[in-house]
């Protein structure tokens, strides 16, 4: 491949590896960066229908359809239903196979190098650790939370914005899980006692691994003995007190304010999608969808011949859903709360308003 490219995309999550599929499949040459592969990503790899139908995933990347959840909160423990059926994912796999998709186009090189450098040079000079320097003529940045690229074109998500997630993946056999869980459930437990300043502690079940995590906004030293208090002293941990989990921490955007959202993400020659864009539902902290549906967009609007209708497409798309959560987020996680989660008892309605989409429908 020559050294000169049309787009660089720096990281190959999510959002980068849709995005470089769709130019690669109209044939612009694309130059990819990421030097985490082959890498399980702290994420509980929660997805919803729309992600599989909408990007073909694969039956075999879908370690547990979720049908029902748990959920515990003022003092209730109650079943909801999740309608329609949610999806639990590796993500080492499922992005493992976003990126091999991406790279059967012939115009996409894949670098696993880390972007170090980026220069406003006649388009966009990229320089790796391993003192490589490409050039191309448009920069997207899907390089996570901490993005260089935000860096250098805006300017980082402010660290009110930011909030952490720590927890464990505890490998374990089938039957285990099958025998100490719930089949076509998930966990979700919002004390206080545990969790403050709005956040909540999952348990995501998947076929050999389960998935525990604790996401707020306090510092990850104390979210970590909050999760550890609650492995020991909750029932709920009981399940997972003799295994030995693999540790993960990671931060995560969570805008609380509607009017970020009026900010670009793209430019003439520059966008941020996923997390470096800071798209991801304040209410549930799910950013899968999109990054993924984002990556798809920034494509669509560079192939419509003008990078910045990006910004309009986004907004069009899920903007709304983004918008809901920074606004009611204060709301859910206070002790108005309650009413809220009141009425969906009462109304036995579908968890998807609780915890995957975090919007009205």
């Amino acid at each position: 491949m020559p050294d000169g490219f049309e787009v660089g995309i720096v990281g190959a999550g999510l959002g980068g590896s849709v995005c470089a599929n769709v130019l690669g499949k109209a044939g612009i040459s694309v130059a990819l960066f990421d030097n985490s592969y082959p890498r399980e990503k702290p994420c509980g790899g929660l997805i919803d229908q729309r992600v599989v139908k909408e990007f073909n995933i694969p039956k075999q990347l879908l370690q547990n359809e979720v049908k029902s959840a748990i959920c515990e909160r003022f003092g209730f423990r109650i079943k909801l239903s999740v309608e329609p059926s949610g999806f639990l994912v590796l993500r080492k796999d499922f992005d493992y196979f976003l990126l091999q998709k991406a790279l059967k186009n012939r115009s996409v090189a894949f670098f696993n190098e880390r972007v170090e450098q980026i220069t406003k040079a006649n388009g966009w000079l990229l320089r790796t650790n391993k003192n490589r320097c490409i050039r191309v003529k448009f920069l997207i940045g899907a390089d996570g939370c901490p993005s260089l690229v935000r860096k250098k074109i805006l300017s980082p998500i402010p660290s009110e914005f930011l909030i952490t997630t720590v927890g464990y993946n505890f490998p374990c056999s089938s039957k285990y899980i099958e025998k100490a869980f719930e089949k076509n459930t998930l966990e979700a437990y919002y004390s206080s006692e545990y969790v403050r300043g709005g956040g909540f502690i999952w348990i995501f079940p998947k076929k050999n691994i389960i998935n525990v995590g604790i996401g707020s906004a306090e510092a990850g030293k104390t979210l970590a003995h909050s999760l550890d208090t609650f492995i020991f002293s909750h029932v709920a941990g009981e399940r997972l007190r003799h295994l030995n989990g693999e540790p993960y921490t990671h931060l995560i955007p969570t805008i609380l304010r509607e009017e970020f959202y009026r900010l670009p993400c793209s430019g003439q020659d520059w966008a941020l999608v996923g997390d470096a864009a800071a798209h991801v539902n304040p209410i549930n902290g799910a950013g899968i969808y999109y990054a993924m549906k984002g990556g798809m967009l920034c494509g669509a609007a560079l192939l419509h011949g003008d990078l910045r209708l990006f910004d309009t497409y986004w907004r069009e798309e899920y903007g709304d859903e983004l918008r809901f959560g920074a606004r009611k987020f204060s709301r859910y996680y206070s002790n108005l709360g309650f009413f809220t989660w009141l009425r969906f008892i009462l109304g036995n309605s579908p968890f998807q308003f609780l915890f995957l989409n975090g919007i009205e429908k």
